[in-house]
């Protein structure tokens, strides 16, 4: 396989369809949009190669060291796994975290497509937040399957004396990937964030269009 190094990579290497979206920002190394759900969309490019202590031979040491790195930013993982473009390896996750809104009780879900060569890397990132009402997908399906395993009611009631204090407790609790995060509750609640980050993630792997110079780069490597 013929590898160039003279070559010098451009945010326009990798295009996917964008239908009605609206561009929102360029810079020399990103590129922005909004959806036309007015979700935020981005694609960037990093000068230099990945820090990660793993690359994408290893899926599980992949799992791991995002799972651990979104707990520390107190998000949850809810899927990640390397797919295959033109013969080049990606990793593809999604993670979860709580919104960035004061007092909002709204989730806020990243799904992120990296890019990683060795001397360079591209991320693509799509993101939607849970705003008006919460909860509606995690409750259809405690009504249709139950309350999940990995929630327990047993801890001792919570004595609050304020709204505030109420919402803050309730904020602070760890976010866990349940039964509602599943890919089959996405078909029946298509507008909720995690269903949309999942639809663009899908239409991208669909519709990416690749330079053909770009898939002949090294692809990262720890060793």
């Amino acid at each position: 396989m013929l590898f160039l190094s003279a070559y010098k990579p451009q945010l326009t290497d990798i295009g996917f369809e964008l239908n009605s979206w609206t561009k929102h920002e360029t810079t020399d190394n990103s590129i922005s949009w909004f959806t036309e759900k007015r979700d935020p969309a981005k694609i960037q490019l990093f000068d230099k190669p990945s820090d990660w202590p793993f690359d994408l031979t290893d899926e599980q040491s992949a799992k791991a060291f995002f799972e651990q790195q979104c707990k520390s930013f107190s998000g949850a993982m809810i899927e990640m796994s390397i797919k295959t473009i033109g013969q080049f390896d990606v990793l593809q996750g999604i993670f979860k975290y709580r919104s960035p809104t004061p007092n909002s009780l709204g989730i806020y879900y990243v799904g992120i497509v990296w890019f990683p060569f060795k001397n360079f890397t591209f991320q693509i990132n799509f993101e939607s937040l849970e705003q008006g009402t919460t909860g509606i997908r995690e409750a259809l399906v405690i009504a249709q399957e139950g309350i999940p395993n990995n929630i327990s009611f047993e801890s001792e009631p919570l004595q609050v004396d304020t709204v505030e204090e109420l919402f803050s407790a309730m904020r602070s609790t760890e976010l866990k990937v349940i039964p509602s995060d599943d890919r089959k509750w996405d078909d029946v609640l298509p507008e909720h964030p995690l269903s949309k980050v999942r639809a663009y993630l899908d239409a991208f792997m669909r519709t990416v269009r690749i330079n053909p110079k770009l898939l002949k780069q090294k692809p990262y490597r720890v060793k």
